[in-house]
């Protein structure tokens, strides 16, 4: 061979080998990208902007840290809430397609989420849901999805003992769907309330997930004379609900979950908020040291506790990633399922086998609103 030739061909193979290697070191300090799916408009967006807030927080702490062995986390938030569910699929494929996420947090609530986790699984891309229920998985098991919420049925049982000992004998549900978190709540109720010696009268389904009119129904539920309405509202249609039940004259107690607290309702009409009582988890030991952090930066305390929570799926997520040196799929999936760390909206975040947070019994407690602002019932 010419000597000429032999002297390209190594400076070719040397080349090569160069260019692999600059790869090799340019992915290795590559950001790591995880999405983040929550409400940034329409329904819901009050929690939905807590839990990017929540999200963001956490990565900033990380990445101060050091990141992931000195890469840098990289959160990409996308915007999608109940009313716009038919960008669900969009919104996931890009997140995995097109940005090249290792996992997600979100998304926001179960209905945006359902259609989204098939595509997730198939793809080998974790999500860490802020906010989600195990009715996700009632029919069919999704290893790849994991949840940071509470056990709600342990809000719903908080809420049947506080009725148990109050004199609320009876009570009559309206719910938005005949599904989802609605529900879910619904059928805890009426499964768990015999045993505080409550009774559920009636349930209503007003079959619009996004329902601003509530008075055909609450005289329904007025003629059933309950001692309480249990109803879970959001910020979008909370103090329609309150207005339109104080016009018609009915007194009765409501009664809901954390959602109730959602500081849009507080600020737009808190002269109405002293008809609410509602279940809340209490957060961790760590909280108030969050809730500070928080406020420090965005200028604000948290809304709802879904900031917590969000921040909580950030750093499983970061704990795992340690774990794997960055790597997604099945060897991130296994990572997260063997989560057991500090949190702040509880002391401990660990798994069930379905990846579910384990929620000890004493997490939520009783509020009501007094004065201008949520007060802690016994």
């Amino acid at each position: 061979m010419n000597k000429y030739l032999k002297v390209v061909l190594i400076l070719c193979v040397m080349g090569i080998g160069a260019t692999l290697l600059f790869r090799s070191v340019s992915n290795n300090n590559e950001n790591i990208k995880i999405g983040g799916i929550s409400a940034l408009s329409g329904v819901g967006a009050s929690v939905g902007e807590d839990e990017r807030k929540g999200a963001v927080l956490a990565v900033e702490e990380v990445n101060k840290r050091g990141g992931i062995n000195g890469r840098t986390i990289e959160l990409i938030s996308e915007d999608l809430s109940i009313d716009k569910i038919n960008k669900a699929v969009s919104v996931a494929e890009k997140l995995i397609n097109i940005d090249k996420v290792v996992a997600i947090v979100g998304a926001q609530w179960d209905e945006t989420t359902f259609p989204i986790l098939p595509i997730a699984e198939k793809a080998e891309v974790s999500m860490v849901g802020a906010d989600n229920s195990d009715q996700l998985e009632k029919d069919k098991d999704y290893p790849y999805f994991f949840s940071t919420w509470y056990d709600n049925r342990v809000g719903v049982r908080e809420i049947l003992r506080y009725s148990g000992t109050h004199n609320i004998k009876r009570i009559s549900i309206i719910k938005f769907l005949a599904a989802g978190f609605w529900e879910f709540t619904a059928r805890t109720m009426t499964d768990e309330a015999s045993k505080y010696d409550v009774e559920v009268v009636n349930e209503s389904d007003l079959g619009n997930p996004t329902a601003l009119d509530f008075r055909t129904e609450l005289l329904k539920v007025n003629q059933y004379n309950p001692d309480a309405i249990f109803i879970v509202t959001n910020d979008f249609n909370q103090c329609s609900f309150l207005k339109q039940k104080a016009e018609l004259g009915i007194n009765t107690i409501a009664l809901g979950t954390e959602s109730s607290a959602d500081g849009t309702s507080i600020t737009n009409c808190p002269d109405l908020m002293e008809d609410r009582v509602w279940s809340a988890p209490k957060g961790g030991n760590k909280y108030y040291e969050f809730e500070s952090r928080f406020t420090a930066r965005f200028g604000q305390k948290p809304n709802s506790p879904s900031a917590a929570t969000a921040y909580d799926a950030v750093m499983v997520i970061a704990s795992a990633l340690q774990k794997t040196n960055g790597r997604g799929g099945e060897e991130l999936q296994n990572a997260i399922q063997a989560t057991n760390i500090d949190g702040v909206s509880v002391d401990k975040i660990v798994f069930n086998q379905k990846g579910f947070l384990v929620t000890p019994e004493d997490t939520f407690s009783m509020k009501g609103f007094k004065d201008g602002e949520a007060v802690d019932l016994k």
